[in-house]
């Protein structure tokens, strides 16, 4: 792990450039640095009033940090001085970079730099309010903090903008790491979890530029109690590796991540309110302990709201107990109904003793947080006094019961600043915006919690590959102990003898068709040689001609609960993704998958299966048999053991038959990378 504590937390910087680096000196005086200040310029005798010396040569002293904003070509001359004067590290302002493609250029730069650790190429480098310095050639929003949160960001706009929030975040350091030619995400997040002034990290990312060091530093995260919040964008299907299978067109990008974030306890967000919102949250008490939610509302409109925007989340309203119910219904009249989303009315709206006494009764329970939607009015000819009471009740309860408290706005604007500091004063936090809130709660739940004892296998990217016939596929398949029906390759001319060999009912397949069901090159559960006649006939006569083909003849399985999709396959940068999920020829129509990253164990597999909505086909559903979900698992962990570091590129069984005694393949596509 690179040390950066000189580069984050210098004592004395050096500004190089023109505009870019003045404002860099302006934003340091403006957060009030101690430190010193050395701008560089070969022509101006100051940056915002502080004197100028010609070169980095000239310095007093060697600068802990270095903010390089001058073209790319001299940012490369200058950074070759950074390393030779033993600089602590830099930011590189300039663009030009990889991100034109110009892959050359930015090499040249991490030579000249002889590991120098820096920021960038293509970044606006960092703002540190915990320390009042700011290699930042930009505006910000950021206020003095002495704890709050941290957010890394690959887009430099992006990370302007959050600095930008006026939703009481304590935002406290920004660091935009831009090309990521040295530093990556991975090493910003690495150094800020060595700060004790930090509570949480927001992390905005493009693509993870080392998955191994990126699981180093989650795993960090969880064992020192903060939370990594993840914004990744690129989300779509265009980043499926083989076109070729099922899984290639159902899993983008987003599977792959989704999986890592998950096994390593970094929450998942989608958008930057809910970034923000989540970190709030996190700031202000730590990660959730479970899911159980109490709403309290004074409409039932809102409760209906609160009821509806849940179901998105995996967040658990749940009924009140018999003995919590009545003490509820002790501090309300007749009129109002009891129950969670709780819509506890008007009756009470002003009396603060009154909404403390029932909102304590609600709090007095086995939740994890209990939310009070509270709108109120911000406008100089309104009167918010009301509002601010019942938020008192409120706070009054939470103190009475310990309970965790969260005020919600179901409109952001409906808590403004002055209202959001009375509550801040009251020991409460007030989210804004129902959908960020119920994000960022089912978020707070999830982070911090590792999904595997394991680190995920590394992967290498392949370079040529080719695809192995079904019947080659399947005689490896077995090999590495998969179940798959007994079978063998038969000329046109030898089906028939296979099929009486094997035994009926069979299953007949032309080779060398992907997608043979579409095709119609194949047929299930022949009874007899004049079913096989009919079969071979019908197949040769078709469009598509399959008369020249050799055929796959095999044992039909008679033993079927269910059909399920079972892939392994590579996705670099990140590892080996494990993908589970209802098989068969509907796959794609109802893409119902979920994902895991190898390896992966038999309970991990239960844990996803029962994740599939098509799960409860496994469970007896409507007097369904049972299925052999050990048998299923068993066979997942034993192909991603097999697969992972070999030359597999993708395996992909669809389906796999899944009986009330046993799993089979019994169809399998398989990639290799071709030596």
């Amino acid at each position: 792990m690179p040390e950066l504590h000189r580069l984050l937390a210098p004592r004395s910087i050096a500004v190089v450039g023109g505009a870019p680096a003045e404002r860099v000196v302006r934003q340091c005086l403006k957060l009030g640095f101690e430190g010193s200040i050395w701008p560089v310029h070969p022509k101006r005798p100051d940056l915002a009033g502080i004197a100028c010396v010609p070169s980095l040569d000239d310095l007093p002293g060697v600068p802990d940090a270095v903010f390089l904003g001058i073209n790319r070509h001299a940012t490369i001359e200058a950074m070759s001085t950074v390393s030779r004067i033993g600089a602590g590290g830099a930011v590189c302002y300039s663009s030009g970079f990889a991100e034109t493609a110009d892959d050359e250029l930015q090499t040249e730069l991490l030579q000249a730099a002889n590991g120098v650790p820096f920021f960038g190429p293509n970044c606006y480098g960092f703002v540190n309010t915990f320390d009042r310095v700011a290699l930042w050639p930009d505006e910000h929003g950021l206020d003095r903090h002495d704890r709050g949160v941290a957010i890394v960001s690959q887009s430099g706009n992006v990370a302007v903008n959050l600095t930008f929030q006026q939703r009481g975040l304590r935002l406290g350091m920004m660091i935009s790491v831009g090309n990521q030619a040295s530093l990556g995400s991975e090493d910003a997040v690495g150094q800020l979890l060595t700060d004790e002034r930090i509570t949480a990290i927001g992390v905005f990312l493009e693509a993870v530029r080392d998955a191994q060091r990126f699981a180093e530093v989650a795993e960090l995260a969880c064992q020192r109690g903060i939370g990594l919040v993840a914004l990744q964008t690129g989300r779509s299907d265009a980043g499926a590796m083989i076109a070729n299978s099922h899984t290639g067109s159902m899993a983008g990008r987003a599977a792959v991540y989704d999986a890592l974030f998950a096994r390593y306890g970094v929450a998942v967000v989608h958008t930057p309110s809910e970034m923000l919102e989540t970190l709030k949250l996190l700031d202000n008490g730590g990660r959730l302990r479970g899911r159980r939610i109490v709403s309290l509302s004074c409409s039932g409109g809102e409760a209906s709201l609160v009821a509806d925007r849940g179901e998105g989340t995996a967040l658990r309203f749940e009924p009140f107990s018999a003995e919590q119910h009545r003490k509820i219904a002790s501090t309300v009249t007749e009129l109002v109904s009891v129950s969670n989303p709780f819509d506890y009315q008007s009756f009470m709206w002003g009396d603060r003793s009154a909404m403390a006494r029932t909102f304590s009764a609600v709090m007095d329970g086995p939740q994890d947080a209990t939310m009070l939607l509270l709108d109120g009015p911000n406008t100089a000819d309104n009167d918010p006094s009301l509002w601010y009471l019942g938020a008192d009740a409120f706070a009054d309860a939470a103190e009475a019961t310990g309970g965790r408290a969260v005020v919600v706005a179901t409109i952001a604007e409906c808590v403004d600043a002055p209202f959001r500091a009375h509550l801040a004063k009251r020991g409460l936090i007030a989210l804004l915006g129902l959908t960020e809130t119920l994000t960022a709660l089912d978020a707070a739940a999830s982070v911090g919690v590792l999904g595997s004892d394991r680190r995920h296998a590394p992967v290498v990217a392949p370079t040529t590959t080719r695809i192995i016939d079904e019947a080659n596929a399947k005689q490896r398949l077995a090999q590495l102990g998969i179940t798959v029906p007994n079978g063998r390759v038969a000329a046109p001319d030898k089906v028939l003898a296979a099929a009486n060999d094997i035994g009926y009912p069979i299953t007949l397949k032309a080779l060398g068709v992907t997608h043979k069901s579409e095709a119609g090159a194949v047929r299930v559960g022949l009874l007899d040689a004049d079913a096989v006649t009919t079969a071979l006939a019908e197949m040769a006569t078709s469009e598509a001609g399959y008369l020249a083909v050799p055929y796959l003849v095999e044992a039909t399985v008679t033993d079927v609960v269910a059909e399920m999709l079972v892939t392994v396959r590579r996705d670099p940068p990140i590892g080996w993704l494990v993908s589970l999920g209802h098989g068969g020829v509907t796959t794609e129509l109802w893409s119902d998958i979920t994902h895991l990253l190898a390896p992966v164990t038999v309970d991990e597999v239960r844990t996803a299966v029962d994740r599939l909505r098509s799960a409860q086909l496994l469970h007896g559903f409507r007097g369904r048999p049972i299925a052999d979900v050990d048998a299923l698992a068993h066979l997942v962990v034993r192909l991603a053991e097999a697969v992972v570091g070999s030359d597999v590129v993708e395996v992909e069984l669809n389906p796999v038959l899944v009986g009330q005694h046993g799993a089979v393949a019994v169809d399998a596509l398989m990639i290799v990378e071709d030596a």
